[in-house]
């Protein structure tokens, strides 16, 4: 176990050693997941757990953290706490990976080391949800006013232009 996490790990290397990490990871770290937030406060709890299946090495962990994200109908912040697991098994091209059963999802090396931030951010935007909104409605207690630009468009009696032509159907002219 290690509370300072390493920047690149080899999960291949770390797989035979039956190797486990854990510490945590700050959110503002995390750059892509960053630019969805509405708050970058606080960190990301991980533990990652690398390990041998026979010929293959995977990569379990888990993580835990709470999210503050922009509602998309009140543009508001809210807390969104999440707890991910997940299970990886790493490859080294695609037609490894088209043979791994369901219990994981592949991993593609295509070096020696991978950013861990990186797959933690990853695994995190994955299990984003696609709007974020608050449980509840919250444009329900709101008095929508509508823009000026309504207001503007529907045309007043005394601004009327084809007022003056009803007069002088009336009047007879």
């Amino acid at each position: 176990m290690s509370d300072k996490l390493p920047e690149l790990i080899d999960p291949i290397l770390l797989a035979e050693r039956r190797s486990e990490l854990v510490g945590a990871i700050k959110i503002a770290d995390l750059e892509r997941l960053s630019d969805l937030l509405a708050d970058t406060a606080g960190d990301v709890a991980i533990e990652v757990v690398f390990a041998k299946t026979g010929k293959l090495a995977t990569v379990s962990g888990h993580i835990k953290t709470t999210l503050n994200l922009a509602c998309q109908s009140c543009l508001q912040g809210f807390a969104w706490p999440l707890e991910q697991r997940f299970k990886l098994a790493v490859v080294s091209s695609l037609q490894e990976a088209d043979k791994l059963g369901l219990d994981c999802e592949p991993l593609l090396l295509t070096g020696e080391k991978i950013s861990l931030s990186a797959l933690i951010e990853d695994e995190i935007l994955l299990a984003l949800p696609d709007y974020p909104k608050h449980e509840h409605n919250c444009l329900s207690g709101r008095n929508v006013q509508p823009s000026d630009d309504k207001l503007e468009s529907k045309p007043s009696k005394a601004n009327n232009p084809f007022s003056v032509l009803a007069k002088l159907k009336n009047t007879g002219d």
